[in-house]
């Protein structure tokens, strides 16, 4: 009972960092552009006398105070900065392994309380589905991590860039570490389940069949009668 929860609980966290993989890739505030406030003493945004812009992966969006959000997709793969495009494929794949993660852990979890005599194709459904959630969480952190460090890099005092470009970090990043921390979780669990089911699998006792035991005592039968025909030898 407590391994099934424990799976549960995998299967959870899974779904989650799931979800929220999704969200982080369409979101489009990876990378947010503002403009320094005129007066050095504060660091205050205009974001109601200028265009703020949000960079995502696939979609740009403009905003500021007298208009509504306007989100296009880029003209072209060339006006995205390395680290975007780097993230779009590896975003990508981490969407797809953790969508095959959930359904691995999902389909393990079925086969665990509706068919019988499959502990060994569960066991494997439910590692795999732990090593793509791993895998995801590499994947993940490679594009946050690039992207945040350039736009660190890039950063600059409000005192020295006095009504100059900024540039922020977004709020996908900000979501991108949850996100990592509810994969981790379960892809461990996922993984953990494997030899911990091993090691119940070898400290439970199986009592024979029915069938077995009729099959036994007829060969003992036979075993018998066959001993007692046999002529005595002098």
């Amino acid at each position: 009972m407590a391994c099934f929860l424990v799976r549960i609980i995998g299967v959870l966290c899974g779904s989650i960092g799931m979800i929220l993989t999704w969200i982080i890739t369409l979101m489009p505030q990876w990378r947010i552009s503002v403009i320094a406030e005129n007066n050095g003493q504060t660091i205050n945004r205009i974001d109601g006398q200028w265009i703020s812009r949000f960079d995502g992966l696939w979609i740009t969006c403009v905003n500021n105070g007298h208009m509504s959000q306007q989100c296009n997709g880029y003209d072209s793969v060339v006006s995205l900065t390395t680290d975007l495009k780097a993230g779009r494929v590896l975003m990508s794949f981490a969407v797809t392994l953790t969508f095959l993660g959930f359904l691995f852990s999902f389909v393990g979890m079925l086969m665990s309380q509706c068919v019988e005599n499959t502990k060994h194709g569960k066991r494997c459904l439910l590692l795999t589905s732990g090593i793509f959630y791993i895998l995801s969480v590499i994947l993940i952190i490679i594009p946050v991590s690039w992207t945040i460090k350039n736009i660190i890099s890039h950063s600059c005092d409000s005192i020295v860039c006095r009504g100059a470009l900024r540039i922020e970090l977004g709020e996908a990043l900000f979501l991108a570490w949850p996100t990592v921390a509810f994969l981790l979780i379960g892809g461990i669990i996922m993984c953990w389940v494997c030899p911990f089911s091993r090691h119940e699998e070898r400290g439970t006792y199986a009592p024979p069949r029915d069938q077995e035991m009729v099959c036994r005592t007829r060969q003992i039968e036979e075993e018998l009668s066959s001993c007692n025909d046999d002529p005595p030898h002098i």
